[in-house]
């Protein structure tokens, strides 16, 4: 599965109304943890850009077939899209 693959079957897994606000609970609580872990990349690394950290951050094993780590996964890659939209 590709990461877009991931994303999508995520959002389709949390399409009801109830599932859909924990989704976006989620992300929330994502989007937190990708702001303190950028700030120490960037304190660690200041030559280095979003781009090159988001690109790393990516690079996880897709090639699961276990539920909860794909909506794991999912999650964690939503959060990071929205957090770039921040940056």
């Amino acid at each position: 599965m590709t990461p877009e693959q991931i994303k999508t079957k995520v959002k389709e897994a949390f399409s009801g109304v109830d599932s859909e606000e924990f989704l976006q609970e989620q992300i929330k609580i994502g989007i937190q943890k990708h702001r303190k872990n950028y700030e120490i990349f960037k304190e660690n690394n200041p030559e280095k850009d979003f781009i090159f950290w988001k690109t790393k951050n990516e690079e996880i094993n897709i090639n699961t077939t276990k539920n909860q780590e794909i909506m794991a996964m999912g999650i964690f890659l939503l959060a990071l899209d929205e957090f770039e939209k921040t940056i």
